[in-house]
C-alpha cells in the first residue's frame, strides 16, 4: 500500500466515526481518487462489448456519457422500467434517491407529491409552482395537477437532481424530470403487449414505426388502453349497521321518531316512541343499498382507472443538415377517487354543534360527538357518499382528466461545429375531480374542481465548439405562457353553519409569462481537466383575479426578476473514475395566496431559491462490471415557503392590507374591528430559511454475464434557520419535510434455455425510514406522530423467446403484501390530546399479472 493510499483510507477512517453520510460520501469520493488501480490504470481501454453499456444522455443539449457527465443523474431505459415495473411518473419516485413521490389525501383529488432532495410540492393549487422541472422530450409541463403521466413508449428517462436553474430554468429547484420518447426511425417495427391482472386488469399496449417516404419521412404511432376495478369501497352506512346487526346505530330500533311523531311539542329535538315501532324504523338515516343484496352494502369504488391514450409522431429529414420532428399527444382518463381511512371519531366543536343542531334532529343519529361507529370498517373503504344527504345535492365523485399536446421541434446543422434548434409545443387539459375526507354522507369537507390549463412554449437552442473542440457551448431563449381557470363550489355545511366559512363558488383566474434566455459553457483545459458554468435571466409576468361568492373578489398582478448560474470543475482521473465538484442555484416562482376568504388575503408570496454545492465521483470498476456513482450535497435553502398554522384576520372582511395575527385558535385583541370573536382564517404564508444536506448512491452491476444488480441510496436532512420555538416560523429538528432515507435494490439473473431464449427471474426492493405528520413547530415522537418506514418488493419472472420476438411474463407487485400508509395523519394534536377525525391513505395491496408481448 502506497503512502498516499494508507492516508486517504485513514482520513476515510475519521470521517466515518463521525457517522455523517454527507461526510462518508465525501471520504468515499477521496478514497476512490486514491486507489485508481482497483479498476484499471490510464492506459486500459474498456472493452465496450463486455459489463454494464454505456448510457447516454442530453441532460446538457448534447449527447454524453452519463459517467462523464458532472450532474447528479438517474437515467432508466424502457426495459429497466417495464422489469421494475415502474409505469408512471408517480412510480419513479421508488427508484431514485432522495425522490419523494405520494399519493395526498383526498383534499387534492388525484393530484400527488413530485419532490427531490426535501423540495416537495403537494399543493395542486396554480396559485403554487411545482418543485421539480417536469419535461416530455422538451416541452415543458407547467403544473404539478395531471403530471401523473403514463410512461408510454420512452427511449429513456432522466432525473436530474440538484437545481437545474441555468439550462432548465423555473421549478426545476429540486431537480428536473425528462421523458424522452422514442423517434420515428422508419424501420417497419411494431410491438403489441397484452396484460392481465388482479382486479380485472386489462392493458393495451402498442407502437408501429414505418416509413412514409423512404429515406425521408418516418411515423411512429403508439397508444394504450388501460383499466382496473377499484380495490376499495364507499359504503351505505345503513346497510352497513344493519349487516353489522347494529341496525340501532343509523337509527333503526334506537326508540327514537322524528320531532312531533308521538305527539310531543315541537321543540327541534326526537321523540321518544315505542322501540321497532314504524315511527322509529322510519326516523333514521335514509338507505340507498339493501344488506341482502349481497354487495357488501358498496355504493361505489375507490382506486379503479380507466385510461386511454395515443401518440403520432412524424420525423422528416428534410437534407442532411435539417430534421423536422412532429408529436401530438392525447390522455382520457377517468379514474375512481382515492380511499381514504376514518382512524379516529369526529369530534370537534365545529362538527358536535352541527351535529347537535342538525343532524341529530334530522335522523335521530350522531355522526360526530366521538361515535366510533363511523371509523372505516377496513383501511380501503368508508362510509363517504357523492355528495351532500342533508342537502340532496349530489356531485361525480369521479376524477377525469383530458389531455392534448403537440410539439415540433427543427434541429439544423449550421456547420460541423455547431447546431440549432427550434422548440414549439402547446399543451391543454381539463381536469374535474371532488375532494372529500370527511367520511360521511354530508357536506362537511368536499369541494368540487373543475381545472383548465392552457400553455404554449417557445425555445431557441444553440449549441457548439469552438477554440479546436476546447470549448463546449449552449445558449438560448426561452418562452412560456399560461391560462388557468379553477373553479369550484364548496359544501362546508358545518362551518358555514356555525359561522366560520359559508359555502362558496370560485372562478378564479391565472396568467403567467416567462421569458428567459441562457448561456452555458465547458472549457477542456486539458484532455482530462474541465470547467463548466453558465447564467440564466428570467423575467416573470404573473396575474390572478380571484371571485370567490360570498367571499371575496379581488385582482393582482406583479413582476420580477432572476438570475440563475451554476459552476464546476471535474476531472477524469482514470478512463473508468470520473470526480466533479458542482455549485448552482435553482428557483420556484413567486406566486399568490391560495384558498383567500377577503380581499385583503390576495398577496404575493416570494419565491423560492436554493444554492446548491455537490461532490461526487462516477466510476466503474473490473471491466465496466461494477458501477459505482455517489454524491453529496449541501444546499442554503433561503427564501423557503412556509404556510404558517393558526393565523387569524381581526380587521374587518373589507381591509386591503390586514394585519396578521398569530393566535393559534384564541379570539382577536381588544382594538380590533373583530374583537373578542375567532376572527376570519387566513391561509398565511411567509418565508424562512433552512439548510438541506444529503448523500446519494446508485450502484449497479454484472458480474458475471446474466446477472444484473443494482442498489440506489438516499439520506436527506433539513435543519431550519430559526433556532427558537418563540419565533413565528420555527421547526422542530425532529420534524421531516420528507423520509430521511430510501433505498432500493434489484437483482434478476437470465437462464439461457433453448439455445438463445431465457428465463429471468428477478426481484426488487424498496424502502423508505419514517416521515413525520405532528406539528412542525413541537417535537415529533414515533409512533405518534410518525407515518412507519416500510419495505416492499416485486418480483417478475421473464420467458423470452428470441427466434419468435415474443416474451411472456408473470410478475407481482408488493409481493408479500406488506400494507403501509401513503399519508397518515398525527394520534396526537399539538397539545398531545388525542387527535380526533383522523385519517390515513392506505397502500395498494398485493396485485398480479401475467404480461405477453410480441415485436414485428
Amino acid at each position: 500500500m502506497t503512502v498516499r493510499q494508507s492516508v486517504t483510507k485513514a482520513a476515510f477512517r475519521r470521517l466515518a466515526r463521525q457517522a455523517s453520510p454527507l461526510a462518508l460520501v465525501v471520504a468515499g469520493t477521496l478514497s476512490v481518487a486514491a486507489v485508481p488501480a482497483m479498476a484499471q490504470n490510464d492506459t486500459q481501454a474498456s472493452n465496450a462489448n463486455e459489463g454494464l453499456p454505456e448510457i447516454v444522455i442530453t441532460s446538457r443539449f448534447r449527447a454524453e456519457n452519463i459517467q462523464t457527465t458532472p450532474i447528479a443523474i438517474t437515467a432508466l431505459t424502457a426495459d429497466q422500467l417495464q422489469v421494475r415495473s415502474i409505469e408512471n411518473v408517480a412510480d419513479l419516485g421508488l427508484a431514485v434517491p432522495n425522490a419523494f413521490f405520494r399519493k395526498n389525501v383526498s383534499n387534492y383529488g388525484p393530484n400527488g407529491t413530485i419532490g427531490l432532495r426535501g423540495v416537495n410540492q403537494n399543493d395542486f393549487a396554480y396559485a403554487f409552482e411545482p418543485a421539480v422541472a417536469l419535461y416530455v422530450d422538451d416541452m415543458y409541463y407547467g403544473t404539478l395537477a395531471g403530471a401523473d403521466i403514463d410512461l408510454l413508449d420512452l427511449q429513456r428517462v432522466e432525473v436530474l437532481r440538484g437545481p437545474q436553474g441555468t439550462l432548465f430554468g423555473k421549478n426545476s429547484l429540486g431537480g428536473a424530470i425528462r421523458l424522452i420518447t422514442n423517434k420515428p426511425a422508419g424501420d417497419d417495427t411494431g410491438r403489441v403487449q397484452l396484460t392481465y391482472g388482479k382486479y380485472n386488469r386489462i392493458d393495451v399496449k402498442a407502437f408501429g414505426d414505418f416509413a412514409l417516404v423512404e429515406d425521408k419521412l418516418f411515423a411512429r404511432v403508439s397508444g394504450l388502453e388501460k383499466k382496473t376495478d377499484g380495490y376499495g369501497a364507499y359504503l351505505d352506512y345503513t346497510c352497513w349497521q344493519k349487516l353489522q346487526g347494529t341496525p340501532q346505530n343509523a337509527g333503526i330500533g334506537d326508540g327514537l321518531g322524528a320531532d312531533g311523531s308521538a305527539g310531543g311539542a315541537l321543540d327541534g329535538q326526537p321523540d321518544v316512541v315505542p322501540v321497532g315501532s314504524a315511527a322509529d324504523n322510519s326516523f333514521s338515516l335514509p338507505q340507498s343499498v339493501d344488506p341482502a343484496a349481497g354487495t357488501g352494502c358498496k355504493l361505489g369504488s375507490y382506486n379503479g382507472t380507466k385510461t386511454v391514450g395515443g401518440r403520432v409522431q412524424l420525423r422528416y429529414l428534410a437534407s442532411e443538415a435539417l430534421e423536422i420532428n412532429l408529436s401530438a399527444d392525447y390522455t382520457n382518463k377517468d379514474n375512481d377517487p382515492t380511499a381514504n381511512t376514518r382512524l379516529t371519531p369526529i369530534n370537534n366543536f365545529i362538527d358536535n354543534t352541527f351535529d347537535n343542531a342538525v343532524v341529530f334532529p334530522k335522523y335521530g343519529i350522531h355522526y360526530a360527538n366521538g361515535n366510533a361507529s363511523w371509523l372505516s370498517p377496513s383501511p380501503y373503504t368508508n362510509f363517504e357518499a357523492p355528495g351532500d344527504m342533508l342537502t340532496g345535492q349530489y356531485v361525480d365523485p369521479q376524477s377525469r382528466l383530458e389531455s392534448w399536446d403537440t410539439s415540433a421541434t427543427a434541429d439544423y446543422k449550421v456547420t460541423d461545429n455547431i447546431n440549432f434548434k427550434a422548440i414549439g409545443s402547446y399543451l391543454r387539459y381539463h381536469e374535474t375531480f371532488t375532494s372529500e375526507s370527511d367520511g360521511t354522507p354530508f357536506g362537511l369537507l368536499g369541494t368540487s374542481y373543475r381545472l383548465k390549463h392552457e400553455q404554449y412554449q417557445f425555445e431557441l437552442q444553440l449549441t457548439g465548439t469552438s477554440f479546436e473542440n476546447k470549448l463546449e457551448w449552449a445558449l438560448g431563449g426561452f418562452l412560456y405562457h399560461s391560462n388557468e381557470v379553477s373553479y369550484n363550489n364548496t359544501y362546508f355545511d358545518a362551518y358555514a353553519f356555525v359561522g366560520i366559512i359559508p359555502n362558496f363558488i370560485a372562478n378564479d383566474g391565472f396568467r403567467d409569462t416567462n421569458k428567459s434566455g441562457f448561456v452555458h459553457l465547458v472549457y477542456h483545459l486539458t484532455d482530462r481537466l474541465s470547467l463548466n458554468g453558465g447564467l440564466r435571466r428570467t423575467n416573470e409576468h404573473k396575474f390572478n383575479s380571484f371571485n370567490h361568492t360570498n367571499l371575496a373578489a379581488a385582482q393582482k398582478a406583479f413582476s420580477y426578476s432572476k438570475w440563475d448560474w451554476s459552476a464546476g470543475i471535474d476531472y477524469q482521473l482514470t478512463n473508468d473514475v470520473f470526480l466533479y465538484f458542482s455549485s448552482g442555484t435553482g428557483f420556484r416562482g413567486a406566486g399568490f395566496t391560495p384558498r383567500i376568504f377577503t380581499v385583503g388575503q390576495l398577496q404575493s408570496i416570494p419565491a423560492e431559491k436554493l444554492t446548491n454545492y455537490e461532490i461526487g465521483a462516477k466510476t466503474d470498476f473490473f471491466d465496466h462490471r461494477l458501477r459505482v456513482n455517489v454524491d453529496g450535497y449541501y444546499s442554503d435553502y433561503s427564501p423557503r415557503l412556509l404556510q404558517i398554522g393558526g393565523v387569524t384576520q381581526c380587521d374587518s372582511a373589507t381591509s386591503l392590507n390586514p394585519t396578521p395575527y398569530f393566535l393559534a385558535g384564541g379570539t382577536c385583541p381588544t382594538g380590533t374591528d373583530l374583537a373578542g370573536s375567532n376572527g376570519l382564517p387566513w391561509f398565511y404564508y411567509t418565508s424562512v430559511p433552512g439548510k438541506l444536506k444529503g448523500a446519494e448512491a446508485e450502484v449497479t452491476a454484472e458480474p458475471i454475464d446474466g446477472l444484473q444488480i443494482n442498489w440506489t441510496l438516499g439520506w436527506n436532512k433539513y435543519v431550519n434557520s430559526i433556532k427558537d420555538p418563540a419565533v413565528t416560523g420555527y421547526r422542530d429538528p425532529s420534524a421531516l419535510l420528507q423520509p430521511e432515507w430510501n433505498m432500493s435494490g434489484g437483482v434478476q439473473y437470465a437462464f439461457h434455455v433453448m439455445g438463445d431464449d431465457t428465463i429471468t427471474p428477478r426481484l426488487d426492493w424498496f424502502y423508505q425510514s419514517h416521515t413525520t405528520n405532528g406539528s412542525a413547530t413541537s417535537p415529533n415522537v414515533c409512533p405518534q406522530n410518525c407515518v412507519p418506514s416500510y419495505n416492499i418488493f416485486n418480483g417478475r419472472i421473464t420467458y423470452n423467446n428470441v427466434k419468435g420476438m415474443w416474451s411472456l411474463s408473470f410478475a407481482v407487485t408488493n409481493l408479500f403484501d406488506k400494507f403501509y400508509w401513503q399519508q397518515l395523519g398525527s394520534e396526537t394534536t399539538a397539545t398531545g390530546a388525542p387527535a380526533a377525525g383522523r385519517v390515513g391513505v392506505p397502500s395498494a395491496p398485493r396485485q398480479w399479472y401475467i404480461q405477453v408481448r410480441k415485436n414485428f
